[in-house]
């Protein structure tokens, strides 16, 4: 199952987790994609060289242990900190 919403910021809320939840199973792996609507160029194309050694800087940084690791509780925690700024 596959699906896509847009919504606005002030309309994210753990109501909205907890229906996503629900939708597809508590226990099932989904993927999230945040993207905004003006994503300041992040999304613009990028040549095969650049999207590679971009690539390779990430795996660098993986193997050197440059990552960051957050539980469901962390992460719900920093998501509603930043929806309340």
């Amino acid at each position: 199952m596959e699906t896509s919403l847009r919504i606005k910021v002030s309309e994210l809320d753990m109501d909205l987790v907890e229906r996503i939840k629900r939708l597809f199973g508590k226990d099932r792996e989904i993927t999230l994609t945040i993207r905004s609507a003006t994503d300041l160029g992040l999304t613009k194309p990028e040549s095969k060289k650049v999207y590679l050694d971009r690539l390779e800087r990430a795996v660098k940084n993986l193997e050197a242990g440059k990552r960051v690791e957050l539980s469901e509780e962390e992460l719900d925690g920093i998501v509603l900190q930043r929806l309340k700024a």
